[in-house]
């Protein structure tokens, strides 16, 4: 009995600390009208406990005590907390978050708040960099703003990225755009850590771009790195370790199928193939191959460790970092490994004194590794052995021995060497060294309310060395002849000196703001390169005067741009926006007369959504309509263009060698500036209290007196010559949609989706009515980078032997358009059956990211697709040529033969195929999904007990599917050649930490 008892106590003692420990919390959520606000949601901090509001805004849940302290957050709102204490009712009345308004935009020499932005103008903030975990800062960009094409140039590692703004303008010069970080003009996107980005600002019309003349005809990307903020100091620290795996690598033939291709399906054709040794024979019918990509390939490691502090007191600011990246290679014997440090300091002197500096220094090594012994391990026979006694003993890991047999692998033919005798670094090395450094330093004045006076010195200096060392048994030296190093350096530096004057105004409804900036920069860049033959021992760096002097030369140029700007931005009433900039620029490197040009540009915008008409309608939560037109020039030719420049030239006077000067070039001295006009019409739109984000740009930009080296008769003694003459047009629609699909207490899914396609048209191409320049691949009506040839029409049949003999061709071989239908297919002119069979520009682009967070956990991938571009494979053209011959190993495709009649690639062993090149252009679209990143934030209760403020852990997949239809490798990687490296799947495990 006295059991039950205590068990009733114990039980009622139990009842009552519950009861006295739980509150039931109720109230109601409005706006700032006192409207009820629906489906906001209510958390109790550091639980799991929650709900929403209902349709009225009503709410009701239990919490653990009073000093259990409620979240309430909804899209479009100010976050609150509070703190139940003795309340049992709790109304909240939220505030608007305009936040997304007040956003400031770096437009170049300012800032505006993004709501008065008349430009177009795509951000990528901080955060979506670190969730794209970029080697390259460039990377971090792929996919994130409509109109901006990141392609990376190859899959060895450090590769920098292209990056194309709103589709090709120049013909023979760079499209690149302008790189501005931190106020340095011409920065080292590559040489910066992207853990320092804060934000990146990318400037797309001409309006936007006009405040930096002819260096912003491209378009310009503004990176702002992170600074201190006046705070106690916060440590961060990010960091990442992990895998690269080879992946999405061509399918290439083993020994068994190579065998039948050389051998079997060969003769079927009418072919002969080439002999197999005895020893290739013994691999063969033992059912064994040799993968030779597989041989000098491996996973390799990547880590990057970055860590920074900052913080500021009432006067002063700070912020300094350091990181590290060890990139590895999945090509053996390659690597990039990359120091950064960087500081910066701002510092108030007094009420209208303040200073400031910003540093950034980039140590970088680069390995490449042998492009032949990638190029021969596509090539290889698979029948080969990659071991000298390797059918005596098929160890694969003993050691190679230097040695003909090892060199050709066994097989009769020299043409391709063993690739890994080619890769051994004590045979084959190729070495990037570069020391970058780029920062300014700036003083500015502010004697007034709304003046503002700053004088910025920017310096960018980058030294860098690259060697090559080919030994004696590399395919260069041909296994006999001895070592040879080749060694080029470069010294490149330029400074610039801007004075800027700012005056901001706000007289009743009217704001103004003027600026002006006068600019000058030079640049000096330094050049040598030699090599040396007949080294007597190995050596990349030191045995340049052991060995015989090859070649010397050495180059300096210099170029300096001077430039005066102004820009008037005027707002009425916050809803009518006016921005109206010119510059104007001289450039040292174009002719007399014409080195000075005015550009101009104007912008307007009209905010709709603070109009009654607009603002009356409740789905309606922003609108804004932008238009904009602007002037840009390009001055980017080499310096000295429009000079005739004199080379050492030999001359034989009765069989004795003489040296002379002779001018090497032909010199246009009325060489001008290329020009671009731009019109842009923006249509930016909130929804559902900004949970419908979206923005429409449409744009015509022509670009004329296109700067080209044109060809010209050869009896002029020169083939080409710098000069002016052409247009080209760029059209496009862009579409930016942000939305916020889900939302409750514990869920979020948010998508952001980017869309464009850009239609480029070369209008004219000399002043006689030209049509096309088949020589440089120019046609009038078609884009640059287009493709001329015979269009591929499937493979001559068996029940088609009559109709192939009529233009010479058998069964197995590829058949041709005959585009006029005359009975012949020729390149004669006038009797041309080639085409303009697509361009390596694609049609359309789209990227795609979702981010999900369930409670503390995160989940996020990007997708990123490219359609309609069209490349000639190099996979394809420097693999198959006759396919069977034995020779070189090639792609495992469905070849046609007598027994396998196939209408996709030609058949082995086929002798008259002359117009096999069609075969190779294919559509290079490809979708791709990548950065899938599973991401735990740690509560925030008790971080504090242990010195954190934030602590995140990761784990991360980059590029581990891509879907295509290109035959053999990913076509974003594909090249001019097919040995630029392996492509790579990259598995990685990081922590995010703030303290």
């Amino acid at each position: 009995m006295r059991k039950r008892r205590l068990l009733l106590l114990a039980l009622l003692i139990g009842y009552a600390s519950t009861s006295w420990s739980q509150t039931r919390v109720s109230g109601l959520v409005t706006d700032d009208q006192n409207a009820p606000i629906p489906g906001v949601n209510i958390l109790v901090q550091g639980a799991s406990t929650g709900t929403v509001t209902d349709f009225d805004g009503n709410y009701a849940l239990t919490v653990p005590g009073p000093d259990a302290v409620l979240v309430f957050s909804s899209i479009g709102f100010h976050q609150q907390n509070v703190t139940v204490g003795t309340k049992s009712t709790i109304n909240i009345s939220m505030v608007p978050d305009i936040t997304s308004l007040e956003e400031v935009v770096v437009i170049g020499y300012g800032q505006v708040e993004k709501k008065d932005v008349t430009g177009a103008i795509a951000s990528v903030e901080s955060k979506d960099i670190v969730r794209a975990n970029p080697v390259q800062a460039a990377k971090a960009i792929q996919g994130q703003a409509a109109g901006v094409i990141v392609s990376k140039q190859s899959s060895r590692p450090g590769a920098g990225y292209s990056i194309n703004i709103r589709g090709l303008s120049s013909i023979d010069y760079s499209n690149e755009p302008l790189v501005v970080i931190d106020g340095v003009m011409g920065g080292d996107i590559n040489a910066l850590n992207p853990a320092d980005i804060e934000s990146m600002d990318i400037l797309k019309d001409a309006s936007s771009t006009a405040i930096y003349g002819s260096r912003g005809a491209n378009g310009v990307i503004i990176i702002s790195t992170k600074r201190g903020s006046t705070g106690k100091p916060v440590v961060s620290y990010s960091g990442y370790a992990g895998v690269k795996v080879p992946a999405h690598l061509p399918d290439m033939m083993n020994a068994q199928q190579f065998y039948k291709a050389s051998v079997t399906d060969n003769e079927l054709n009418g072919g002969t193939s080439r002999p197999f040794t005895s020893t290739e024979m013994d691999l063969v019918e033992s059912g064994r191959s040799t993968d030779w990509l597989d041989k000098i390939s491996d996973p390799a490691m990547q880590t990057n460790h970055s860590i920074s502090v900052g913080g500021g007191s009432g006067s002063t600011n700070y912020h300094f970092s350091a990181g590290y990246l060890n990139e590895g290679g999945n090509l053996k014997n390659t690597k990039f490994q990359r120091y950064n440090i960087k500081g910066s300091m701002d510092s108030k002197v007094n009420d209208f004194l303040k200073v400031g500096f910003t540093a950034n220094y980039s140590l970088a090594k680069q390995e490449m590794g042998s492009n032949e012994a990638l190029r021969s391990a596509y090539r290889a026979r698979p029948t080969g052995v990659a071991h000298y006694d390797e059918v005596l003993n098929p160890d694969e890991n003993q050691e190679l021995e230097w040695n003909g047999y090892a060199a050709w692998m066994g097989i009769n033919d020299k043409q391709v060497l063993n690739p890994l005798i080619e890769i051994d670094p004590y045979n084959f090395q190729d070495e990037t060294r570069s020391n970058t450094f780029f920062g300014n330093a700036y003083i500015e004045l502010t004697p007034v309310d709304g003046l503002s006076i700053k004088s910025s010195l920017s310096a960018s200096v980058d030294n860098s060395r690259f060697g090559q060392f080919r030994g004696t048994m590399t395919k260069d030296r041909k296994t006999t002849l001895l070592p040879r190093s080749f060694r080029q350096t470069d010294d490149i530096s330029n400074y610039t000196l801007d004075n800027i004057i700012t005056y901001n105004k706000k007289v009743g409804e009217h704001d103004f703001t003027l600026t002006g900036v006068q600019s000058s920069f030079q640049e000096r860049n330094e050049e040598m390169d030699s090599y040396v033959d007949e080294l007597p021992y190995n050596s990349l760096w030191y045995a340049y005067g052991t060995g015989r002097p090859v070649e010397l030369d050495t180059r300096l140029t210099e170029r300096s741009l001077l430039s005066y700007m102004g820009r008037l931005i005027y707002g009425f009433k916050s809803k009518y926006i006016l921005t109206l900039t010119s510059r104007w620029d001289g450039a040292s490197q174009l002719s007399e007369g014409n080195k000075w040009d005015f550009f101009p540009s104007a912008a307007v915008a009209w905010r709709l959504g603070e109009e009654d008409f607009i603002n009356s309608i409740e789905a309606i939560s922003d609108m804004k309509l932008r238009v904009s037109y602007g002037l840009v020039g390009n001055s980017s030719v080499s310096p000295y263009s429009t000079q005739a420049r004199l080379v050492n030239t030999p001359y034989d006077f009765d069989g004795s060698e003489a040296y002379g000067f002779a001018p090497s070039n032909l010199a246009d001295r009325n060489l001008k500036w290329e020009k671009s006009k731009e019109l842009n019409i923006g249509l930016d739109m909130g929804f559902i209290k900004n949970r419908i984000g979206a923005s429409l740009e449409v744009y015509n930009r022509k670009t004329v007196d296109l700067i080209y080296n044109e060809q010209i008769p050869t009896s002029s003694g020169f083939s080409s010559v710098t000069t002016n003459v052409g247009e080209v047009a760029n059209r496009g629609v862009e579409l930016s949609l942000n939305t916020v699909n889900v939302v409750n207490s514990k869920f979020k899914w948010t998508t952001s989706v980017n869309f464009a396609r850009n239609v480029n048209e070369i209008l004219s191409i000399g002043n006689d009515g030209i049509q096309a320049d088949i020589a440089t691949g120019l046609f009038v009506g078609h884009p640059l980078q287009s493709h001329y040839d015979y269009e591929f029409d499937g493979i001559w049949q068996l029940d088609e032997e009559e109709a192939a003999s009529e233009y010479n061709q058998v069964p197995g071989s590829v058949k041709v358009v005959d585009q006029n239908n005359d009975g012949q297919i020729s390149s004669n002119e006038g009797e041309d059956d080639r085409k303009v069979i697509g361009s390596e520009q694609p049609d359309w682009t789209m990227g795609m990211t979702n981010k999900f967070t369930y409670g503390n956990f995160d989940l996020s991938f990007l997708i990123y697709t490219s359609q309609g571009a069209t490349y000639r494979n190099s996979m394809l053209s420097g693999t198959m040529g006759e396919v069977g011959a034995g020779r070189y190993n090639a792609l495992n495709l469905n070849y046609w033969t007598i027994n396998n009649p196939s209408n996709e690639y030609y058949g082995p062993g086929i002798a008259n195929n002359p117009y096999r090149g069609a075969i190779f252009y294919q559509d290079a679209s490809f979708v791709r999904i990548s950065d899938i990143t599973l991401g735990y934030t740690l509560p925030s209760t008790g971080l504090d007990k242990f010195g954190f403020s934030n602590f995140r852990m990761y784990v991360q997949v980059s590029n581990p599917f891509v879907f295509h239809d290109f035959d053999g490798m990913d076509p974003e990687f594909n090249s001019s050649t097919y040995n630029d490296g392996i492509p790579s799947a990259t598995y990685l495990f990081g922590l995010n930490v703030s303290f």
